[in-house]
């Protein structure tokens, strides 16, 4: 069989290279503190034993080991060692974000820096600290801790806990991406935590309009100014767009100063553009506007491939509709019922199957219908083809 031959499908972008790092004694924070993130590009052979997945810190292998595809034609990924099956959003697909179990596992990720809860973020610029003498060149601040937030804790009875929550900036979830990709956000409004890369949208797979902010992105496409020679102007920041809409373009709407102060000028056309905010209707098009200091930032260039990697797929559009072929339900079925999906690999990395978790609340007569089911609410449903022409078995 030839297995999908699409990057997407792999959730693994960085893995953490740290030499003499063992998984069953490490300690995980220094794992997180002091590893070097890797590309699937910039892996090196002398690097194998040595790569850890970013979220459980399980042992990950690279297939193939060297070269950018492997004889079916898939590009290079990073998969986890089967030897230690810790729970992992990055080998289970979770349908609606992470969940915790109970105050004390909620604490602790925070603790660990697993996970973050956004209160908001910055409306206005931090005023530096005035120096007697001299101006202030320090870093400029990031975060500000914020009050005890009340989140949502558990899928079903609504529990709630208390948990610190943080004032942050886009700029620094981008500052420090390869470390933020693969922790758990609560954003303000949400009803359940999400890995960044989850969280975020790219703008062309927005197709109305929608007064709830969250996080995207997209790349700079053109830049126009309105007008001449005042800095309060309107700065026109065009993104790619490419979405089947009846809308025809989507822009970040700010002033001149404010898209200048964050590096958003003619130089940066390709560059990606992360923000957080809600999004309207601007002529024929669709954009974003009147954001804060701290709700938009241009994305450190060497991450732009993890965002746009070259010749991927959509995976993820048409997944569930395989996944529902597969197990013989509606997509409708599979949409309310689903737990999770993951995707089952050998130590060589080759892919052999995929898992579907069930709610275990799922109702027999949905079960008896489940094709490949494996247990109370398990399905093991086989290979996934994504590609056209890889939908025949040999």
């Amino acid at each position: 069989m030839a297995a999908s031959g699409r990057s997407e499908s792999n959730r693994i972008k960085f893995a953490y290279y740290l030499p003499g790092w063992v998984y069953e004694t490490g300690d995980k924070a220094v794992l997180r503190a002091t590893a070097k993130s890797v590309l699937t590009s910039e892996y090196k052979k002398e690097m194998k034993g040595s790569i850890f997945c970013p979220e459980c810190c399980v042992g990950l292998i690279r297939s193939p080991e060297e070269g950018d595809k492997d004889s079916n034609g898939r590009a290079a990924f990073f998969a986890h060692s089967r030897k230690h099956r810790p729970p992992c959003g990055l080998r289970v697909k979770k349908r609606d974000g992470q969940r915790f179990t109970n105050e004390e596992e909620a604490k602790q990720a925070v603790d660990d820096e697993l996970l973050v809860v956004v209160k908001g973020f910055m409306k206005q610029k931090p005023i530096p600290p005035i120096l007697p003498g001299q101006a202030y060149t320090g870093p400029v601040v990031e975060d500000i801790d914020g009050d005890l937030a009340e989140v949502p804790i558990r899928r079903h009875n609504g529990d709630k806990i208390k948990l610190p929550s943080r004032i942050t900036t886009v700029r620094g979830l981008c500052r420090t991406f390869d470390k933020n990709y693969y922790k758990y956000y609560f954003l303000p409004g949400a009803q359940y935590p999400q890995l960044l890369r989850d969280a975020l949208k790219d703008v062309s797979k927005v197709l109305e309009i929608n007064n709830k902010p969250r996080l995207y992105f997209g790349r700079i496409k053109h830049v126009r100014v309105m007008g001449q020679g005042n800095s309060t102007n309107i700065q026109l920041t065009r993104l790619e767009y490419d979405a089947d809409s009846v809308y025809q373009d989507f822009t970040l709407k700010m002033t001149v100063q404010d898209s200048r102060e964050h590096g958003i000028t003619e130089a940066t056309i390709g560059r990606i553009v992360m923000m957080y905010g809600a999004v309207s209707k601007s002529g024929s098009g669709l954009a974003i506007s009147d954001l804060g200091w701290g709700e938009f930032a241009l994305l450190p260039a060497k991450y732009d491939s993890v965002l746009f990697p070259e010749n991927a797929a959509a995976y993820e559009e048409t997944l569930e509709e395989l996944l529902a072929d597969s197990v013989g339900l509606t997509v409708e079925e599979l949409e309310e019922w689903m737990e999770s999906e993951e995707q089952e690999f050998t130590d060589e990395g080759v892919l052999v199957g995929h898992i579907v978790n069930f709610r275990n609340d799922t109702p027999e007569s949905i079960m008896n219908q489940v094709d490949g089911r494996t247990g109370d609410y398990t399905a093991n449903v086989g290979i996934i083809y994504q590609d056209e022409e890889s939908n025949s078995e040999e």
